[in-house]
């Protein structure tokens, strides 16, 4: 039987809000401890967002929608741009609005979509980083057969049956094993098959080791700032596995609170000889007590998919402001926007968000490509890149993709107009460049470092 603690009351949403020149400062994300609420993982996974509940997808017409702003901007030549993410009443994350859902008003007068190419950039064309931390209680009181368990139940949230990737196109996984000491076994990294090589290495102890759980939460929580603006969207978690309380006591619980605040993070504990009030004050996203290590599989697959799904609620709105520098006498060159959902149930002012913006130095916009991949690859790694065009004049689109003339590092493979796949052959950097023929042959760059393993 698994026995989730819930966190107490809702937590501030991982949620962005319109706010001109607003940086994550200022936005508690901490979510506080409760001791004592039960409930079977039926009850619903914690959202990374409130604690409470699991994301809600392509929500119906009476749906309830609290828009929170992170960040809003309006940038030369025009270009308004909006960082959000949508949550119910209760705090979880809402996904799967499209741009249609959205009413946008300039001046308190609906836009034309056709005259400024509206729209909610797609996830993965985000500047998005979901960094990952997994740690995994190696102590002297784990038995080999119950950390092999635990091995097969991370590997499975890496990769498939058949080893392809099961991460996130943005996501990068971080290993680490704890007993007396913290051992790195993999940084950051977005290569499944190369962090399930590491998995598979883990040996059982060989020693008699007591378990630095505390300082395991402080070394994993250190590894990540969240960050969210329109250049940089980091998010971070931690999953940490034990089987029992910290017995090493070079930090104290106080330490380990402190370190996960504002920080999302699920505590796994395993068999009769752990807290639960431990569990509960540092799982802020969520936190479990399983009776034996059979239930980790389906509490690490439920997780997953709710830091995924919390992941996928980030939305990016922009446009290009068709408002212009004021030159009568009585004009005025500030505007306002109020971006709010259609048939949105929520009538308070967390349903819509409000800014103003100044057009005295705006202009046409013109095309650009926009290239979406990681930045690094591992040796012998395969990414998909994207290619798109924002602002452009024609519907359809004509790439041509090609890599620098010098490059020794990456290979590649034209998969469609807008897809390619490029490899790392050798450590290096290569550059990736990707020209639309159908915008006045518009181009733009991606650079990539090839690390080896």
């Amino acid at each position: 039987m698994i026995t989730r603690f819930t966190p107490h009351g809702l937590a501030i949403p991982l949620a962005l809000l319109l706010l001109a020149a607003c940086s994550s400062e200022g936005i508690d994300r901490n979510v506080d401890a409760w001791e004592g609420a039960t409930g079977s993982l039926n009850d619903g996974i914690p959202s990374l967002v409130s604690g409470l509940g699991s994301p809600v997808d392509n929500p119906g017409p009476s749906r309830y929608v609290l828009l929170e702003k992170l960040n809003f901007e309006a940038t030369l030549p025009s270009i308004v741009s909006v960082l959000f993410q949508a949550s119910d009443q209760y705090g979880n994350a809402i996904s799967g609005l499209q741009t249609s859902d959205f009413t946008l008003l300039e001046d308190n007068s609906e836009i034309s979509r056709a005259e400024t190419s509206l729209s909610v950039v797609p996830h993965q064309e985000l500047p998005f980083t979901l960094q990952t931390v997994i740690m995994i209680d190696v102590s002297s009181s784990i038995q080999p057969s119950d950390l092999d368990k635990m091995k097969s139940a991370v590997t499975a949230l890496l990769v498939n049956d058949d080893g392809a990737s099961r991460l996130m196109p943005q996501q990068e996984v971080a290993l680490y094993t704890f007993n007396d000491t913290i051992t790195q076994l993999k940084d950051f990294s977005t290569n499944a098959q190369t962090l399930v090589t590491a998995v598979d290495e883990i040996q059982p102890a060989i020693a008699i080791t007591p378990t630095d759980f505390y300082g395991a939460i402080i070394e994993g929580t250190s590894r990540w700032t969240d960050s969210f603006d329109l250049t940089s969207i980091v998010q971070g978690n931690l999953i940490i596995i034990t089987d029992g309380t910290d017995t090493a006591s070079r930090h104290t619980l106080t330490d380990a609170i402190a370190a996960v605040h504002g920080k999302s993070v699920y505590t796994l504990g395993v068999g009769s000889e752990i807290s639960q009030a431990v569990l509960a004050a540092t799982g802020t996203s969520g936190n479990y007590a399983l009776q034996n290590y059979n239930e980790l599989s389906t509490t690490l697959e439920a997780i997953n998919n709710q830091v995924k799904n919390t992941a996928n609620s980030f939305y990016y709105l922009h446009y290009a402001s068709p408002k212009r520098k004021a030159e009568g006498e009585n004009a005025s060159s500030l505007h306002s926007i109020k971006l709010s959902v259609a048939q949105n149930a929520n009538l308070t002012s967390s349903g819509a968000i409000s800014e103003t913006f100044d057009s005295t130095e705006f202009s046409n916009v013109s095309a650009e490509v926009i290239v979406a991949g990681p930045s690094r690859l591992e040796v012998q790694q395969t990414a998909t890149f994207r290619a798109s065009t924002r602002w452009g004049p024609a519907p359809e689109t004509n790439y041509l993709w090609t890599l620098n003339d010098d490059n020794e590092a990456c290979s590649m493979s034209v998969v469609s107009n807008n897809l390619a796949r490029i490899t790392g052959v050798a450590e290096g950097n290569c550059t990736v460049q990707v020209q639309d023929a159908s915008a006045g042959n518009v181009r733009n760059w991606h650079s990539i470092t090839v690390i080896s393993d």
